[in-house]
C-alpha cells in the first residue's frame, strides 16, 4: 500500500509521515517526486499539485487533502479518482478562535487603545453600540458554523450566507444573489470562509464592497483572490471599510514592499489563523485510507463540479 506525500503548505512533511506511519504501519510512503513506479501509488496526500503528479498513477484510489482548502488541486484530479477535504475539529477551533479574535479587536476599540497606549493616554472610548452587532459570515461550512456559534454566545447577531438555503440554527441564513446583497448591507463585520472557485474568484469587488455599512469591517480567512485587492485598499481609503485583518492575501506571499503592511487600519498575518495539524489530521487520513481499500464512500468528498 504506497501513499506519495506532498505536503508542502499543509504542515511538516515529518511529522505527518510519523503520524500515519504509527497509524498505519503497512503504509508505504514516498516522497514526491522520487516515487518510483508511479502504477504502484494508491494514495496522495497534497495541498497543491504539480505538472504531472498524477502521471502513470494507474492504481491510485484516492487523493486527499493535507488541508481545508482543495483550490490547489481540485482542477487536476484524474477522472474517476475520488478526493476528500480535511475537516479537522482542531483547525475549525483554531480558525475559530482567530475570527473571534479579529472581530473582538474592531468591536471593543482595541485600535483606539493601542494608540492611546503608545502615547500615554489613559481615557475611556465612548461605545456607541450597545445592541447586538451584526456579523455577516460568507460560506457557512464545519468552520462558519463553529465560528458563528461562538459570536453568537458572545452576544453578536449572526448571519451566515449559502448558495442556496439551509439550516444554519441557530444562526440566521440569507442565500443566493438577492441573500448576498442583504447580507453586505447589514454586515458591520464581514467573515469571508467561502472557497475559492470560479464563482467567488473577486466576488467581492468595488460594488459589493459599497454595499457594506460606513465603517465595517473586514476579515477573511480563506483565499485572498476572492476579493480584489486594490478595492479593498480604495474602500479603507475612502472610509467604506473601518479595518481589516487579513490571513490571505493577493499574491501570497504578500511582497515585502507592498502598502498593506504599513497601513495602521489593516492587521496581517500570514496565513495561520488554522494552520493543519498533523496530529490531528493523520488520523482522519488514515480513515479515509481504509474506507477507500473497502469499497466504503469517504469522509467530506470533494465536490468537482462545485470545485470543493
Amino acid at each position: 500500500m504506497v501513499l506519495v506525500c506532498k505536503t508542502g503548505g499543509a504542515g511538516d512533511d515529518e511529522q505527518w509521515k510519523a503520524e500515519l506511519r504509527r497509524l498505519m504501519p503497512e503504509l508505504e510512503i514516498r516522497d514526491w517526486p522520487d516515487i518510483g513506479d508511479p502504477a504502484d501509488v494508491e494514495f496522495v496526500l497534497l495541498f497543491a499539485s504539480a505538472p504531472g503528479l498524477f502521471d502513470g498513477m494507474t492504481g491510485l484510489r484516492a487523493v486527499l487533502s493535507a488541508g481545508a482548502g482543495v483550490d490547489g488541486f481540485v482542477g487536476d484530479l484524474p477522472q474517476g479518482v475520488p478526493a476528500a477535504r480535511l475537516v479537522d475539529p482542531w483547525m475549525q477551533t483554531a480558525m475559530a478562535a482567530w475570527i473571534v479574535h479579529a472581530v473582538l479587536h474592531f468591536s471593543r476599540n482595541m485600535p483606539a487603545y493601542a494608540d492611546q497606549q503608545a502615547r500615554g493616554v489613559w481615557r475611556e472610548q465612548f461605545e456607541a453600540h450597545f445592541e447586538p452587532r451584526r456579523v455577516g459570515i460568507l460560506g457557512c461550512g464545519e468552520i462558519g458554523r463553529r465560528t458563528g456559534s461562538l459570536l453568537a454566545d458572545l452576544g453578536f447577531r449572526v448571519t451566515g450566507w449559502t448558495r442556496t438555503a439551509r439550516d444554519l440554527a441557530p444562526l440566521e441564513n440569507l442565500h443566493g444573489a438577492a441573500g448576498l446583497d442583504e447580507l453586505l448591507g447589514e454586515s458591520e463585520f464581514l467573515v469571508c470562509l467561502l472557497p475559492l472557485t470560479p464563482e467567488t474568484e473577486g466576488l467581492l469587488d468595488a460594488g459589493r464592497l459599497a454595499r457594506l455599512p460606513e465603517g465595517a469591517f473586514f476579515i477573511n480567512a480563506s483565499r485572498g483572490r476572492i476579493v480584489v485587492q486594490q478595492d479593498l485598499v480604495a474602500a479603507l481609503d475612502s472610509g467604506r471599510l473601518g479595518g481589516a485583518w487579513l490571513d490571505v492575501t493577493d499574491p501570497e506571499p504578500l511582497p515585502p514592499g507592498d502598502p498593506l503592511w504599513r497601513r495602521p487600519d489593516v492587521w496581517i498575518t500570514p496565513h495561520v489563523a488554522g494552520v493543519t495539524n498533523p496530529v490531528t489530521g493523520a488520523a482522519l487520513v488514515a480513515e479515509n485510507i481504509r474506507r477507500a481499500r473497502a469499497g466504503e464512500p469517504l469522509t467530506h468528498p470533494v465536490d468537482r463540479n462545485r470545485g470543493y
